[in-house]
């Protein structure tokens, strides 16, 4: 790749990293849609945009946003198209193909089977060709995806100029981040329909706290606490979000169905009748289940009636999205300071660089690219894991000689011991290559400089591989969470080493599909040792591929 081609792609990501925050700004999805134009009208020319959702049950397209000759139109002008599954129409091919669309002649494209529309300044719709050629000679269309799915189709017409590939591929880019703010903002705006809708039903809530029967019907868990603190009344929908039943509530303390009533009882304050309840949201423990519950109180005259509801699922969406932008934001900027730094430099003018300063920052360049690949591979790899998408083999392996392998590639200065006996186990050679390398990297990153060592054994039926360090080992609390996916240690990201946080995530996944296991032990202050267990493959015995 030369230099020119570098800079591009630099110039690329600063590009979309500027849409990216300028259209998460954007809280309502229509104005989305206007930042998104005004960001596109900034780099690449155009005449014309439609933007067109795609309903894949009904397989009808569906005017979203539309602007031509310098004014916005009204969506609703342009009517829902079908599919052509024939292959006629440009949105249709795009559609069908996931893939974009750069089209020059325009006018030869529309000649073909389909339906084609063409709109001007004032709103008036032409069908074309009956009523004449289209003022469009150029096209580009990009697919809108979510979770890999075509769900709609961005247009890009221009009168004046033809389009070139690097402008369709800077429409991909502004259009994933678009679809991404939209998602984003509607999300917003349901769930600032939902905060209204939540202060609305409390209200009803607290009017209604001695109505039993209608409190029956109330999709969110209703219960009654007496002066003396037992539970009186608990709904159906009580029943439902925490499973428990009523039978086994009524009559019986508050404390006994909730292991943190005193905090409840304390962070949510019981409004008076007839004012306003505001909800208060407190991780509780349920039946042994931690879940989080939005809690408001109202007093009545048999004591203080409470509404939840169990926001559970929310709370750990929120986490995860904070956890997704935290890390890879923090992962990315490294590399691609680290890359347009050394490309810049290499492109400077008033410097003259002796080829051994030219290897160093090409070098520069290779190192962080690769390192930007593995970021993007981990994030990909862990989509496919999420969705059961990423293919896993089950066949003999020798462990002993995949451990040295891998210890060759990440240490070569160290010994694999492999103890006496077959090692040969049912596994995904590559696969099982992949985990032992990120126990590596994690052992030589963690261990504090100090010793590691690799063993391999055969025992009662399965193979082991042990990956010890010797450096300050893994509190208790986190030695399950270390393996969910952006778990870091050290949550700010200011003292631990760099890393995305999905290897551990990744590795776990990988050997419990080859039909093995992946724990860790470790003291604080003593090390610690993660243990990859696989079936060992036995003399004559045929393994069955993992499903």
């Amino acid at each position: 790749m030369g230099a020119s081609e570098l800079q591009r792609k630099a110039d690329l990501a600063e590009l979309l990293l500027h849409v990216a925050r300028e259209l998460g700004a954007t809280l309502e999805p229509e104005d989305v849609y206007d930042r998104f134009h005004e960001l596109l009208a900034d780099v690449i020319q155009h005449d014309g945009v439609i933007v067109s959702s795609f309903d894949t049950e009904t397989e009808v397209f569906r005017c979203e946003y539309a602007w031509a000759d310098g004014a916005s139109l009204d969506a609703s002008i342009f009517p829902p198209l079908p599919l052509n599954r024939e292959g006629g129409g440009m949105q249709s091919r795009v559609i069908m193909s996931g893939e974009p669309l750069l089209v020059n002649d325009v006018r030869e494209q529309v000649k073909d089977e389909g339906t084609y529309y063409q709109v001007d300044a004032g709103g008036e719709l032409k069908k074309i060709p009956e009523t004449g050629p289209p003022a469009a000679q150029a096209a580009m269309m990009a697919p809108i995806k979510h979770e890999g799915r075509v769900v709609g189709v961005v247009q890009l017409m221009s009168d004046h100029v033809t389009y070139a590939p690097e402008q369709l591929e800077v429409l991909e880019g502004i259009v994933a981040q678009t679809a991404i703010a939209v998602r984003h903002a509607r999300l917003q705006k349901e769930q600032r329909r939902l905060a209204v809708a939540e202060a609305a039903a409390r209200a009803v809530a607290a009017e209604r706290a001695q109505a039993a029967a209608v409190l029956e019907a109330v999709g969110d868990g209703i219960f009654l606490v007496d002066g003396e603190g037992l539970v009186r009344f608990w709904n159906r929908a009580a029943e439902l979000l925490v499973g428990l039943r009523a039978d086994t509530v009524r009559e019986g303390p508050a404390a006994a169905v909730f292991a943190d009533w005193d905090a409840v009882t304390e962070q949510v304050p019981a409004a008076p009748p007839g004012s306003t309840a505001h909800p208060v949201t407190l991780p509780v423990t349920v039946g042994g289940r931690e879940l989080w519950l939005s809690f408001v109180a109202v007093r009545a005259t048999a004591g203080v009636v409470y509404a939840f509801r169990d926001v559970t699922g929310d709370r750990r969406l929120e986490e995860a999205k904070s956890d997704i932008i935290t890390t890879i934001s923090h992962e990315l900027r490294t590399p691609m300071t680290a890359i347009y730094g050394a490309a810049l430099t290499l492109l400077r003018d008033d410097v003259e660089f002796d080829p051994g300063r030219q290897r160093e920052l090409v070098e520069v360049i290779a190192q962080q690219a690769a390192r930007l690949s593995q970021i993007t591979e981990e994030v990909l790899l862990t989509s496919q894991l999420d969705r059961g998408a990423a293919r896993v083999e089950r066949e003999p392996v020798d462990v002993g000689e995949l451990a040295r392998a891998a210890v060759r590639t990440m240490a070569p200065a160290l010994e694999v011991e492999v103890a006496p006996g077959d090692t040969t186990a049912s596994a995904d050679a590559d696969r099982l290559q992949q985990v032992l390398v990120n126990l590596l990297d994690n052992a030589l990153k963690y261990g504090g400089g100090g010793e590691v060592t690799v063993r391999v054994e055969a025992a009662d039926g399965r193979v082991r591989v042990l990956v010890s360090d010797s450096g300050p080992g893994i509190p208790l609390a986190d030695q399950e969470r270390i393996f969910e996916k952006f778990f870091r240690a050290d949550p700010q990201l200011t003292h631990a080493p760099g890393g995305t946080g999905l290897g551990l995530y990744i590795s776990r996944e990988l050997v419990e599909r080859m039909g093995g296991r992946l724990a860790v032990s470790s003291e604080p202050g003593g090390g610690a040792t993660f243990v990859v267990e696989l079936q060992r493959c036995e003399p004559g015995r045929e393994d069955v591929p993992a499903p």
